[in-house]
């Protein structure tokens, strides 16, 4: 048997830890005899990634392991007639490849989610063992802000549909083969995905100070602590491993593992899952084989059974690199462990909470130290939370500012550096990697607007106190599989609330059927459940909110996170022994699950960005092309160049349909910040004559704008008939794009008799207000229309737009 590997590195669009996840990765296949092969650089190409993944296909023999790694950007594109998120009915998912800026609309560079899948599939053909391993955004459905300043693995807007169009259209022509691909992914291969669909993964410099993604970080961790020799373990083992890893440094990027997850590490038999590691007794303490390799360390907890006896449990208190020991506790701590008992994990330890204290508040450090859930930052460290003494007293403040009202006293802010930590802890929770549940289920995140649910994305949307949202979650189960769902609300304060308080015990969800959280069961309308900022948090900056959705298959008390002390009576299922532990006071008391069973569950994470102001007016103006990307784009921290230069380069008619062979005209828009921190807008108007179908018009050279940008730059571009009138421009004014943009609008229907919008498009510091977006992306293709829309940096000097 040969084991090769296929190791994808592509750095574009600003990423440089690509190509360090592909030399760790490859250091630590080599470990477990993988004959790995390094694509990056100019061979990462769409026409190399292809051919190298060819060649392992060719070379993959019936016994033979094989391995397909990709890192770098994750991107999609979607057609606006079918989908407004991402992803979605309508939207293609796809990876970047080192030359995707040489695409255009007759040779698209992206390799789409439906090509890797054929790929895996004509490999899965040649060997069962095969496993794909994805560090990329959106990466759950290929192959079928952060406080740490980490960079998105994600392209930063959506890819213009008609430079995928061609390229998706050739493929339902040539590739018979997508219709059978399964829904459900193919059943020989393991994936191994950096964050679920809708999430985001990142890279940051690590512990050695190497720029690398959190998730290759820590898969290669892993796989270089374990024994390829030992007892072999599950993919769900070490991707559960992987998770809590990712989780620790990364609170919103949450690996998962899918397909045939219970096989042993490149292999294909069946092997234990991190619920059953071997333990024994080693003088005072249980020995717990693995466990270090794996990851666990101090605090984590484990139920120790011999075949369905449970014998007790254990802490664990220390380490040796190899196994983690603890003490038994139980009705007989020093009894023997027979051969052959099994230490299952109950609950892993969150990460205590770093705290800063600056020079008013050292009389807290005490309580710090003292606290389990948190810890004083070391010297050096950026801390998540610190304190902050000013004249009105004490705050509690993170990287985006002041997390509640400041109080009198230092010791006044102790519950919220608890509440703070508890929330995090809640946000961590995480399945038994062994338990994981079985039955398929959905979730689906959206805002409320009249009665009518309006889809979001699971991470990434803006919402604004007044407005509501809802929760939807599909039972795509089985018969008989019943599942029980509740929701805990982590919002902008910390504040940890149970959703559904009125089913303690879960909703019970039929399969086929859904349930919708914010709906009303008595009148069968859809209320929502309304947003609000709270008064403890000052009103600074938009911060996120998550919404915890917990799966089972049994009836779980999710009231018990809110329940303090502890509860000693009644069979306790795993989920609810964790969700009590996170509801304790006290976080040294030990939840002994003496009577913890067994249960499967998932759990699942949507979430978006609270502002803290309400929403502002909507665009009334509709265009055909809706280019803005989401608001941490548009915000993300970057040097911005001081001046920049927008022009309209080309211009295409492709069917003259609504103007025949009338005058028409092109007008644009361009809004950005000044330095008062107002808006400034600037229109231009170009007028065409008697134009014909296939004409290509000559555009004038000039700027459409020049100057200083601020904040953010928003374009907008109409056609209409031109009968001669003047739009009266001069009269535009507005306190928002929106508004601006609509009384542009209004100014050109008065005076054309109707305009068309064509595009519409935001641009932000993390892009250079759009100086470093690709060429690929310069060109516009409407229904009747192409132009090309560059920006780029201007020179210092020169004319430059009033501001």
């Amino acid at each position: 048997m040969t084991r090769r590997a296929l190791l994808i590195g592509s750095a574009t669009g600003g990423l440089t830890g690509p190509g360090n996840d592909t030399a760790a990765l490859a250091a630590a296949l080599t470990r477990w005899d993988f004959d790995p092969v390094v694509c990056d650089g100019e061979n990462a190409s769409r026409a190399g990634i292809l051919d190298a993944y060819e060649q392992l296909i060719a070379r993959s023999r019936p016994d033979d392991a094989a391995v397909v790694y990709y890192s770098g950007h994750g991107a999609y594109a979607k057609d606006p007639a079918l989908a407004e998120g991402m992803p979605g009915p309508g939207v293609l998912q796809f990876i970047i490849p080192t030359d995707y800026e040489e695409s255009s609309e007759d040779d698209f560079r992206g390799i789409a989610n439906v090509e890797l899948s054929l790929l895996l599939e004509k490999l899965t053909a040649r060997t069962r063992n095969a496993a794909v391993i994805l560090d990329c955004c959106h990466s759950g459905a290929m192959s079928r802000d952060l406080e740490t300043g980490a960079v998105a693995k994600v392209w930063p807007r959506a890819v213009p549909a008609c430079l995928a169009r061609a390229h998706l259209d050739s493929l339902h022509r040539t590739c018979p083969g997508l219709a059978e691909l399964s829904p459900r992914g193919n059943p020989d291969a393991v994936r191994l995905v950096a964050c679920a669909t809708n999430q985001r993964a990142y890279e940051a410099p690590n512990a050695d100070d190497v720029t690398m993604g959190y998730f290759t970080d820590a898969l290669t961790r892993v796989l270089d602590t374990l024994d390829p020799a030992a007892k072999p373990l599950s993919w769900a083992t070490v991707g559960d491993r992987v998770r809590q890893l990712v989780l620790r440094q990364c609170g919103v990027q949450r690996p998962d593992s899918e397909g045939p997850r219970d096989r042993e590490l490149f292999g294909t038999g069946l092997a234990d899952q991190a619920a059953a590691l071997p333990a024994s007794r080693h003088r005072e303490w249980i020995r717990i084989s693995g466990a270090g390799l794996l990851g666990y360390r101090e605090g984590d907890e484990f139920a120790i059974r011999n075949d369905e006896d449970l014998l007790g449990t254990t802490v664990v208190k220390w380490t040796d690199g190899q196994a983690a020991f603890g003490p038994l506790r139980g009705p007989d701590p020093s009894r023997d462990i027979p051969a052959g008992a099994r230490a299952e994990v109950i609950a892993t330890a969150v990460p205590p909470l770093p705290v800063a204290l600056d020079a008013g508040t050292g009389s807290l450090a005490e309580s710090v130290q003292a606290d389990p859930a948190l810890r004083l930052a070391a010297e050096g460290e950026t801390a998540a939370v610190r304190t902050v003494t000013g004249s009105g007293g004490v705050a509690l403040h993170d990287a985006a500012g002041p997390l509640n009202q400041p109080k009198a006293a230092p010791h006044q802010v102790l519950g919220d550096l608890k509440r703070i930590a508890r929330a995090r802890a809640v946000l961590r929770l995480s399945e038994d990697p062994g338990l994981a549940l079985r039955t398929r289920v959905r979730v689906e995140l959206a805002q409320v607007v009249d009665g009518v649910a309006r889809p979001l994305p699971a991470g990434g949307a803006v919402l604004h106190p007044g407005q509501a949202v809802c929760v939807t979650v599909h039972n795509d189960g089985d018969p008989g599989e019943y599942v029980y769902v509740s929701l805990l609300d982590v919002g902008v304060s910390a504040q940890v609330t149970l959703l559904n308080p009125e089913n303690p015990s879960g909703v019970p969800i039929a399969p086929g059927k859904r349930y919708v959280f914010g709906g009303n069961d008595v009148t069968g309308t859809l209320p929502g459940m309304e947003l609000s900022w709270p008064s403890s948090v000052p009103p600074v900056l938009p911060r996120k909110e998550s919404i915890v959705v917990l799966i089972s298959e049994e009836r779980t008390e999710a009231a018990l996170l809110q329940q303090q002390g502890v509860r000693t009576s009644g069979a306790l299922n795993r989920l609810e022994a964790q969700l009590l532990r996170l509801g304790a006071r006290d976080g040294r008391e030990i939840i002994t699950p003496m009577l913890t069973r067994p249960m499967r569950f998932a759990v699942q994470t949507i979430g978006f960005d609270l502002a803290p102001v309400p929403a502002p007016r909507a665009e009334e103006a509709v265009f055909e092309i809706d280019d803005r990307p989401g608001h941490d784009f548009l915000g993300a921290a970057s040097g911005p160049p001081a001046r920049i230069a927008v022009r309209l380069p080309a211009l295409v008619v492709h069917h003259n349909r609504a103007f025949r062979n009338r005058d028409f005209r092109l007008d644009t828009l361009v809004l950005t910040t000044g330095a008062d921190g107002k808006l400034r807008h600037r229109v231009r108007t170009a007028r065409f004559a008697g134009t014909v179908d296939g004409t290509r018009l000559p555009v004038s050279e000039s700027p459409l704008f020049e100057g200083e940008v601020r904040e953010q730059l928003d374009v907008a571009v109409w056609v209409s008939p031109d009968r001669g009138a003047e739009a009266d421009f001069a009269g535009i004014a507005g306190e928002s794009a929106a508004e601006i943009v609509d009384a542009a609008e209004a100014a050109l229907t008065a005076a054309t008799g109707g305009a068309i919008g064509l595009y519409r498009a935001a641009f932000g510091p993390g892009e250079r207000f759009g100086a470093a977006r690709p060429k690929a992306e310069h060109t516009v293709r409407t229904a009747d229309f192409t132009f090309g829309l560059a920006v780029a940096e201007a020179p210092d000097s020169g004319p430059s737009d009033p501001q």
